[in-house]
């Protein structure tokens, strides 16, 4: 379920081009680029009833509610990789497929609501870790910067538009 990116191939340009800023600037920049990214997420879903949003196939076999609860894991991760050490090393990833099927398997008999509530509130604690996370950790060649980008924006526009097309076709043939 959880496609790998190009990391710069699908990096903004002005993300990619910063050399030019100081690390400060770069931080504001890059948590602007998630704040957007975010507020296109969250349009993507925001007029989905609870039916629509339980009903399987936005993505794979997914339903909005399982994408959403699936975001929010990853945030969760990315809070814990932001507030280990920065011992000069690369976060450990998981295995992607593994830690998806996991964090669904957590979701149990959540609301569409419990699941919006749920996902807001990780949300906002990401955003209090990124304006807590030290600027250095913004810059292009610092190794918590690709799951920035990966686990929050990126992941965000690759959901978005999952969530796009699929209503787009589902809500187009299924009667209101």
């Amino acid at each position: 379920m959880h496609r790998r990116f190009s990391y710069h191939r699908h990096t903004p340009l002005h993300l990619t081009t910063m050399a030019e800023h100081d690390q400060d600037t770069t931080k504001r920049l890059v948590i602007l680029a998630i704040d957007d990214a975010w507020r296109r997420f969250r349009a993507s879903f925001n007029e989905l009833r609870s039916e629509d949003a339980e009903e399987p196939g936005a993505c794979g076999e997914w339903s909005v509610n399982q994408i959403l609860w699936h975001i929010g894991a990853w945030e969760r991760l990315l809070m814990t990789a932001l507030e280990t050490p920065d011992d000069g090393y690369d976060y450990p990833e998981p295995d992607a497929d593994t830690f998806n099927a996991e964090a669904i398997s957590t979701m149990v008999d959540a609301s569409p609501r419990e699941v919006i509530e749920r996902l807001d509130s990780t949300h906002r604690r990401l955003r209090d870790a990124l304006a807590n996370t030290p600027a250095s950790h913004f810059e292009q060649d610092h190794p918590r910067r690709r799951l920035i980008d990966e686990w929050s924006f990126l992941h965000y526009e690759e959901h978005a538009a999952q969530i796009r097309a699929w209503r787009a076709e589902h809500l187009s043939s299924s009667p209101r």
